[in-house]
């Protein structure tokens, strides 16, 4: 563990002006140019200190970090064992920044030169809890929506912002803290979620930086991303459901609560009935339509459904009905078709562009 260093200056003698939190999990081929791009922003590093807590990597992404930081005075190595997941090296890394703002960087993802100065320069004009900036996508990997118009003040019920609930985007500390804001530890995906939502549905001031690519999601050619891993789908849909219901205790019953349950169904509920679910022998694709049928029949009203394409709002009805050999056949035909009607997960928070319908920006 690298000793704590003096906190970077934001210019007001306060400390940092963002605190930039990497979790690091056998990523080293990636660190030269995702901690570079943090290096190099144009916000300058007296006003930026990066924290990156190695999670147990065993491919020389601790040595890497450590050197790094001997020449890198604004960077703060933490070593701790391995957790499951980015959830705890985040809340590690938020425990010990100091800055006015917090930024989540993947440490396979890398950011626009700008970034940092013109997300943090937004949130200064407006008071903004949280400032989304434009996503794009590399190395193959698409980006979960469009977030290309600049706009002050936005929610989640009038813009796309809700399709995005992963981290990386620019929080201001001190709401965090109030929030009590924590990532889930031990998982592997979907940690964020909880963060995400509550977090975005109870911010004062939500901003989109939508004019300049301020953040690149770096696709794995050996694809080995998080959001490509099989996982234990009936338990996944069973901690979905634990997420579900906090939305709902959020947000009322209404068009409101149902504009959140048409991302839900989409990103991490009928997702999964595609390659994954064919992926499965026939017990197991009863458990998972077994483990999905109390969310379908606790959010998925007349008004969700309607708002689903129709390969997804088909297999949706076959689950709401319980008819596994139908829905198997539909999944089958759609992905033989070249066409899965749904769309995949491609970051741990975001289940893909907004429904037919939405234009995805902001």
């Amino acid at each position: 563990m690298a000793a704590d260093r003096p906190p970077a200056s934001d210019g007001q003698g306060t400390g940092p002006a963002v605190s930039v939190v990497v979790p690091v999990h056998n990523t080293r081929r990636y660190l030269e140019r995702s901690l570079g791009s943090v290096f190099a922003q144009s916000l300058g590093p007296d006003a930026v200190e990066v924290i990156a807590v190695d999670d147990g990597s065993d491919d020389g992404s601790g040595a890497w970090l450590d050197e790094a930081a001997r020449t890198h005075p604004n960077l703060t190595v933490v070593h701790q064992p391995p957790s499951g997941g980015p959830g705890r090296p985040r809340n590690v890394g938020m425990d010990r920044a100091r800055g006015r703002y917090l930024f989540f960087l993947d440490s396979d993802d890398h950011l626009g030169t700008e970034a940092l100065e013109r997300l943090t320069a937004l949130a200064d004009t407006y008071g903004s809890d949280i400032v989304y900036g434009r996503i794009v996508g590399a190395g193959g990997r698409g980006a979960p929506v469009d977030l290309h118009t600049t706009s002050p003040r936005v929610t989640p019920f009038d813009s796309p912002v809700y399709w995005t609930l992963a981290a990386y985007k620019l929080f201001r500390r001190a709401y965090v803290q109030e929030r009590g804001l924590r990532f889930v530890e031990g998982r592997l995906r979907a940690e964020d979620l909880p963060f995400g939502i509550r977090a975005l549905l109870g911010a004062g001031t939500v901003s989109v930086l939508g004019d300049y690519d301020c953040y690149y999601l770096q696709g794995r050619d050996d694809d080995s991303n998080a959001s490509r891993q099989d996982l234990d789908w009936v338990e996944h849909l069973g901690y979905i459901g634990t997420v579900l219901e906090e939305v709902a205790d959020l947000v009322p019953p209404g068009p409101d609560r149902d504009t959140l349950m048409v991302r839900h169904f989409h990103g991490e509920i009928l997702a999964q009935f595609a390659e994954p679910y064919l992926a499965r022998d026939a017990e197991g694709r009863r458990a998972m339509a077994k483990a999905a049928r109390p969310l379908v029949d606790a959010y998925l009203t007349d008004r969700v459904l309607a708002a689903l394409p129709p390969r997804l709002r088909l297999r949706a009805q076959c689950l709401q009905r319980g008819a596994v050999d139908e829905l198997t056949e539909a999944v089958r035909a759609d992905i033989e078709g070249g066409q899965t009607g749904t769309v995949r997960a491609e970051t741990e928070g975001d289940p893909g562009p907004p429904p037919d319908g939405a234009d995805g920006r902001a």
